[in-house]
């Protein structure tokens, strides 16, 4: 059942309220001890209109929100250059760095024994570019305000709770008038790094309770249904009463779908939000390849199924002139894009983290 128009959703509430933000701060650059990155050069430079070339990218769907509005902003200082991304999952984008079709990859997943690209992983370089929260979405009539705990979401996403009136969604919801109706699990059928670190959760919080691992891909059990990408799924959710799903929260927006509020490692049910997300990525480690992991985080604020989000590219390139225009591309999205990332519902990355993937960039060359 599609939800009806009268509905204000969660989502809807998040998205005007970042809106607002962004208005108020007048596309600044938040320098406050949040931690948040901070614009390291100069807004639209003379040497950004001089950029010529084009640039082709794909892979992640997580990303691709942000990742558009990246284009649609670098295209205004850079306007001879073109720049082009097309989501299709984690797993295809690595692939295709792998194969030669495109200049970077977006994946919300690391490089895997198995996959091609890890012949060649000594030449990959990963920059984080935002992090943001996996929606747990859902779609139940009569019911707007969803709280659950990481060992009832395993148990759902198993298949092992199968109505939503089940005694562990009460028992995460007091007072709440939940119906008999029947659960659809909607999971992503392509390669997905949204999978991978939606399961990394699962497997982080209820390891008692979810026994399927984590990747990619999963052996899903045959009950529930699957759908391409991340507005794929929502889209299934959007169209099903009683269904339920993972989705990034730019896409669960867009469907205008109800989002849980999920039990954290303090013990707090916190919605999905750009602030949850930066929460739980500023105590996050981050290792030499600046791989980090913010799933599961400690913290009263942090949203514990928070992804982070890398452009992966090669450090030698063969052609000086695209070398140049991606080192200025992926500077302008952890330096001036930082500031707008609020806009399309994601975070910007801590600015100690921002600052060190900018110096990475000094190892692109040819």
């Amino acid at each position: 059942m599609i939800h009806s128009k009268r509905r204000l959703t969660t989502v809807a509430v998040l998205v005007a309220a970042m809106s607002l933000l962004a208005a108020g701060c007048g596309g600044k650059s938040d320098t406050s001890s949040t931690g948040t990155a901070t614009t390291l050069t100069p807004k639209g430079s003379s040497s950004m209109a001089s950029l010529t070339g084009s640039l082709t990218g794909g892979g992640s769907s997580f990303q691709d929100g942000f990742d558009q509005r990246a284009i649609a902003d670098f295209s205004k200082v850079a306007p001879k250059a073109n720049v082009v991304y097309q989501k299709s999952g984690s797993s295809d984008g690595k692939k295709a760095l792998a194969d030669g079709t495109v200049d970077f990859a977006g994946s919300d997943s690391l490089i895997k024994p198995e996959e091609t690209l890890n012949a060649k992983k000594a030449d990959v370089l990963y920059f984080p570019t935002v992090v943001a929260p996996i929606t747990v979405s859902y779609n139940v009539k009569g019911v707007t305000d969803l709280r659950l705990s990481g060992d009832t979401v395993a148990k759902i996403f198993a298949a092992k709770i199968t109505t939503w009136n089940d005694p562990a969604i009460k028992a995460d919801n007091p007072g709440t008038t939940l119906p008999s109706t029947s659960i659809t699990v909607v999971h992503r059928s392509d390669g997905s790094g949204t999978t991978s670190n939606f399961t990394k959760y699962l497997v982080a919080a209820a390891p008692g309770s979810w026994t399927l691992g984590s990747g990619d891909s999963v052996q899903w059990p045959a009950s529930t249904q699957g759908a391409e990408k991340n507005s794929g799924v929502a889209t299934v959710i959007s169209q099903t009463d009683g269904a339920i799903g993972y989705v990034d929260l730019a896409d669960a927006a867009k469907s205008n779908l109800d989002v849980a509020a999920i039990k954290n490692k303090a013990g707090k049910f916190v919605k999905p939000t750009p602030a949850g997300a930066s929460a739980a990525a500023a105590g996050a480690t981050v290792a030499a390849d600046l791989t980090y992991n913010p799933i599961d985080a400690s913290g009263d604020a942090a949203y514990p199924i928070t992804s982070p989000t890398y452009v992966l590219v090669y450090k030698t390139q063969t052609d000086p002139a695209k070398a140049k225009l991606l080192k200025a591309f992926i500077r302008f999205m952890l330096t001036d894009e930082q500031a707008v990332a609020g806009n399309v519902l994601y975070a910007p990355l801590p600015k100690s983290l921002a600052a060190k993937a900018v110096s990475q960039l000094d190892q692109i060359g040819t």
